[in-house]
């Protein structure tokens, strides 16, 4: 009878180790296959992603891409939310205006927004054009590129995924080693949010990128997702490489097939 206890007992501590490899094996495969994320699923902990530290020794470049876009995608998807609630509120207070209802509140709302957005002259229409999403594909793909998927010195010393340049002595940055001049620095960040911020900020206000908001415009005005892919044809004075930075970024996001995330219920923004 011992002995037939014992061998139910071992049968059973095999059949509990089978089921619990088959659960580790199913979680695992369901966090890292990017083709069964969920566009419903809850954002990553923002504070447990920003603390993290983007691990690259001995890592697969396969595994490192899709770890670095897991990471990268609830950031941009918050990022892009804010922007986008900005944008509905100036909807709502062009209506009011229109009828003669706008609040002290409301005035408040948009004198800061006209002074974020850099826009003068009350310009609603360039208010709008200016507070705007950045595809998801697009800045992710813009962030490989500049920070080397996460492994460059400026991302992991100062969250600097985006490459953005800053001249002078004040200000927070990153000297790089090979500098001919020693005021221009890389720009840091305290978070990978913030530099997700600043480079959403940069696209939607600088000069040199003034064709790529006519273009987002466009495409709103048609009703059409806005496409990373097709955008980024705009974007030549990003880089001094030129058009071979444009091709660069085409290339990575349809080689990792980021436009899927593109079509993220957000874009249904007012045009």
């Amino acid at each position: 009878s011992i002995l037939i206890f014992s061998s139910v007992v071992f049968t059973l501590i095999l059949l509990t180790i089978h089921i619990s490899s088959k659960n580790i094996e199913s979680t695992f495969s369901h966090n890292r296959n990017l083709d069964k994320f969920s566009l419903t699923q809850k954002l990553y902990n923002l504070k447990k992603i920003e603390k993290e530290t983007i691990k690259i020794d001995e890592i697969p470049i396969s595994k490192r891409k899709s770890d670095f876009i897991l990471k990268m995608l609830p950031i941009v998807q918050e990022v892009n939310k804010k922007i986008l609630s900005k944008r509905e509120r100036i909807f709502l207070i062009e209506k009011r205006l229109k009828t003669n209802s706008l609040s002290v509140l409301d005035a408040d709302s948009l004198k800061r927004l006209f002074r974020e957005y850099n826009v003068k002259n009350n310009d609603f229409k360039e208010l709008k054009s200016r507070t705007d999403i950045i595809p998801i594909s697009l800045t992710i793909a813009q962030a490989a590129i500049e920070s080397g998927w996460g492994t460059s010195r400026f991302a992991l010393k100062g969250n600097a995924f985006f490459g953005q340049k800053i001249v002078g002595s004040n200000g927070n940055g990153i000297k790089p080693i090979e500098n001919k001049n020693p005021l221009v620095k890389v720009r840091s960040f305290n978070t990978l949010k913030d530099s997700v911020y600043a480079y959403a900020k940069n696209l939607n206000t600088h000069n040199a990128y003034k064709k790529f908001r006519q273009v987002r415009r466009e495409q709103r005005s048609l009703s059409q997702t806005l496409d990373g892919h097709n955008l980024a044809k705009t974007l030549k004075n990003y880089s001094e490489l030129g058009k071979p930075y444009i091709t660069k970024v085409q290339s990575i996001i349809k080689g990792n097939n980021l436009g899927r995330f593109d079509y993220l219920e957000y874009q249904s923004a007012q045009r």
